[in-house]
């Protein structure tokens, strides 16, 4: 077999681990499968192999189970494959049981919550080991078909008491009551169990609309991280912006500012120069009027002049006049 999985068996034996310690199991696939590495869920799988073979066939046939039945799939990072499941046996709910789906559904309590770790552990965390045993050996010949099918017969079986709780009730009749349901009689379970309807062909053209719709989500998810990573750097842009805003709103304020300074001090100006110019003005009716005068004076100097001038030959007139007089009496 492991000429067949192409894993060197040196590697597989350096790998083991001593008896007893089952979590090492999981961590041997984890260095020859890196892609899935570690999932704790596997380990409840290894552990139940290790109870009934060797290590090393254990290992090996965990290997051939992570290869052929999903479980690969179901245990890498993305759990894309237990998502399909989920979204098919939503689809079984909704069709088989649609009272108990509208019920789970106003409370809220969502599939994954209760049957994802049935896909993930193949029950084994779930139902007492006797009834878990029975459901793993159906597992290793049909694969997960088993699955679908006891879960769905599980909540046939309890869909009366589950209606009439609510969500906190729901996870305690969950967690309690269904695990032993089928202690005495796990064949009662089974035989339930293929009894459910389970239409192949259904299941696979679900799983391609699952991929079609996942498909869609990827590219809304692409187009989503394209968006937000525009708009981060529309935020930036526009929180330079809004600083660059700021700076400018902050020169406006301060030239208006300085505008509104320089107005009031051109105002002061004007005021004096007004006070100036009336000074002004006052000053020159002064000198007007000082001119007025002062040709006035002139002009009254003038006259006096030409006054002075007309009466100097008549009074030279009479002063020859009254010399000859003089003269004449003296001869």
């Amino acid at each position: 077999m492991l000429s067949q999985l192409g894993i060197p068996l040196p590697f597989v034996l350096t790998m083991m681990t001593p008896p007893g310690h089952l979590l090492m199991e999981p961590d041997a696939y984890s260095l020859v499968d890196r892609e899935v590495g570690y999932c704790q869920g596997s380990a409840f799988i290894v552990g139940l192999l290790l109870m009934q073979m060797p290590e090393e066939e254990a290992f090996c046939v965990s290997v051939r189970l992570m290869q052929e039945y999903r479980l690969r799939e179901l245990f890498k990072p993305s759990m894309a494959e237990l998502g399909l499941c989920i979204y098919q046996f939503e689809y079984l709910l909704q069709e088989q049981l649609p009272e108990l789906n509208v019920h789970f559904r106003s409370q809220s309590f969502h599939t994954s919550m209760y049957a994802s770790s049935w896909f993930l552990t193949l029950f084994l965390t779930f139902l007492p080991l006797p009834v878990a045993t029975r459901v793993f050996d159906i597992f290793m010949y049909e694969g997960l078909e088993i699955i679908f099918r006891v879960g769905m017969a599980i909540l046939q079986y309890n869909q009366t008491d589950l209606i009439q709780l609510d969500m906190e009730g729901m996870s305690q009749h969950f967690q309690k009551v269904i695990p032993h349901q089928f202690d005495s009689c796990p064949d009662k379970l089974i035989l339930r169990a293929y009894q459910v309807r389970y239409n192949p062909k259904k299941m696979k053209k679900l799983e391609k609309e699952y991929t079609t719709i996942k498909n869609k989500e990827m590219e809304e998810q692409i187009e989503i991280k394209r968006l937000r990573t525009e708009n981060r750097l529309l935020k930036q842009r526009i929180e330079t912006l809004e600083k660059e805003s700021a700076a400018l709103a902050d020169r406006l304020i301060q030239g208006q500012v300085t505008r509104a300074l320089e107005a009031e001090e051109n105002y002061g100006i004007k005021r004096e120069l007004a006070v100036v110019r009336q000074q002004c003005s006052s000053t020159s009716d002064s000198l007007q009027r000082a001119q007025d005068t002062i040709q006035e004076l002139q002009k009254h100097k003038r006259d006096l002049g030409k006054g002075v001038v007309r009466r100097t030959p008549i009074c030279r007139q009479r002063v020859q006049a009254g010399w000859v007089r003089t003269l004449g009496e003296q001869w």
